[in-house]
């Protein structure tokens, strides 16, 4: 009887285990469709270069962190590199760095993929231009923001 008690959670754990993969890509649908903007907001979006983005965070970043921070924004540039990282338990995302298309700085703006959204980054290829929406999420460094829930726009 008490080893039923032991093995029983056991199994159940096992087989709720073998179901992960397809309920956390759910999972991560689900909550796309929550924390993603529509269409339509997308599309009236401005779109800022990568420079005109970073400049405020440049100027004063303290000002600029309390004001971009959970903003979405659209910014267009050119793709400098694509990095899959691992994970906690076998997992991934992907880090996607984008500079300026007219090298009008330095900075680099990066962007933090889910392996959810592998789709996303399989469509851009380094020295690529390409228009990503994404979530203002934290300044590394003090004046580069991260951005996340990112979006290639099509």
């Amino acid at each position: 009887m008490l080893l039923r008690f032991r093995v029983l959670p056991l199994v159940i754990f096992i087989l709720l285990l073998s179901g992960c993969g397809q309920a956390s890509k759910a999972l991560y649908s689900a909550g796309e469709k929550l924390f993603q903007q529509g269409d339509d907001a997308v599309a009236s979006m401005q779109t800022y270069s990568v420079a005109q983005f970073l400049q405020p965070f440049t100027l004063n970043p303290a000002k600029a962190s309390s004001d971009y921070l959970g903003k979405w924004v659209k910014v267009r540039g050119v793709i400098v590199d694509i990095r899959r990282m691992s994970g906690i338990a076998g997992s991934y995302y992907f880090i996607v760095t984008m500079r300026d298309e007219q090298n009008k700085t330095d900075k680099r703006l990066t962007f933090n993929f889910g392996s959810h959204n592998s789709a996303d980054v399989e469509s851009l290829s380094n020295g690529s231009i390409a228009t990503i929406i994404g979530q203002v999420h934290q300044v590394q460094d003090s004046t580069v923001p991260t951005l996340q829930n990112p979006k290639v726009v099509k």
